[in-house]
């Protein structure tokens, strides 16, 4: 809302129709700064599960390749971050801003009802859009977000662009959304095509179509995997009052609420440990591989473990909040910062295994 208020404040002030070419133009700045508030109040809910995690994934890569303590990059970093890093990371937002406004247009207009209970403030229950309107945003952004995968990686942003729409239309269309168990693997699966979708901006390579959602490592993506399929249901702790009246079946509503979050908590700690492990089998190898190599001893880094213990304090933090804040206003933060943080620095973690797969 900050954003939007500070865009309203600069459009009537600064920007106050005085000049007659700027009020030939107001028109168009009010219809921009519109459509600025409908991608924010579509969007913002979502950030930390669908644009900031590939972001980290990126910055995490980019870190390790060229700044990192195991960095063995000898050219000018003012080139790299100017060449190559700041064009994918552009490339990077812009692909996952699109990538969830097409998902967010899908899922809203399928969740209107549930949406005046649980989300309000999101454009259709809030009356910033009506339910015509948004129908023609999704048109669009339909379009929009083909080309613009196209334009940014080639044919393999393209075809994972189609998976993801597919998948979308797939789940919506047949309303299994309101399955449990379905529900955290659409999750799963859509992790897997973002993150695939990611790695191939970021290490800047077009592969076939075959090897399209086996980028490397497997089994670290697994490890991710796992993670969402069994706890997804964080993100309906909170929204239990709405989808009972809209005839959801989430996992809180199927299992009782105390239940599911003893069962979200042993979850949590099975994927840390899942995690430790493939990321440790992981490093082991790079350091046998630095070794051979004669590089850095052998070292791995310290970044891994800083990491590590980032990961752990956000899976205390998130079990504490599940059994000490239950209302739908804390479970909302709890999925936001504390799950939402999990995930970010799980896509952060991932992107500074693979840093040595990056072409420059």
């Amino acid at each position: 809302m900050k954003l939007y208020q500070a865009i309203k404040y600069y459009t009537n002030t600064i920007l106050a129709p005085s000049h007659k070419i700027l009020s030939r133009l107001w028109p168009l700045l009010i219809a921009i700064r519109y459509e600025i508030l409908i991608i924010y109040k579509v969007t913002v809910a979502d950030w930390t599960t669908a644009i900031i995690p590939p972001l980290l994934m990126a910055i995490g890569a980019f870190y390790m390749y060229f700044f990192s303590s195991i960095s063995t990059y000898d050219g000018g970093y003012f080139n790299a971050i100017l060449h190559v890093i700041s064009p994918r990371i552009f490339r990077v937002i812009i692909y996952f801003t699109n990538y969830l406004i097409f998902f967010n247009w899908f899922n809203q207009l399928n969740s209107v009802e549930e949406d005046r209970i649980n989300k309000p403030f999101r454009p259709i229950p809030s009356g910033l859009i009506t339910v015509k309107g948004a129908k023609y945003h999704l048109a669009a952004f339909s379009i929009i977000y083909p080309i613009i995968a196209y334009l940014i990686g080639g044919l393999s942003s393209l075809c994972l662009c189609f998976m993801w729409q597919a998948w979308t239309v797939f789940n919506e269309v047949l309303k299994l959304g309101k399955n449990a168990f379905h529900k955290n693997l659409f999750s799963a699966v859509g992790m897997w095509i973002q993150l695939a979708s990611c790695y191939y901006i970021m290490v800047d390579t077009d592969p076939g179509i075959s090897e399209l959602l086996n980028n490397k490592p497997c089994l670290f993506k697994f490890a991710i995997f796992f993670f969402i399929l069994t706890t997804a249901q964080v993100q309906d702790m909170g929204d239990q009052k709405g989808d009972k009246l809209s005839g959801r079946k989430t996992l809180p509503l199927l299992m009782k609420d105390n239940t599911c979050r003893w069962l979200t908590v042993l979850m949590l700690a099975i994927s840390f440990l899942m995690l430790h492990s493939v990321a440790n089998v992981f490093l082991l190898t790079i350091a046998e591989e630095n070794l051979e190599n004669n590089i850095i001893d052998g070292f791995v880094g310290k970044e891994f473990g800083i990491v590590e213990f980032i990961l752990l304090a956000l899976n205390v933090f998130t079990c504490i909040r599940l059994f000490m804040y239950r209302d739908p206003k804390h479970d909302s933060f709890t999925y936001q910062i504390g799950y939402g943080g999990i995930y970010c620095t799980m896509c952060l973690y991932y992107g500074m295994c693979i840093n040595k797969y990056i072409k420059y």
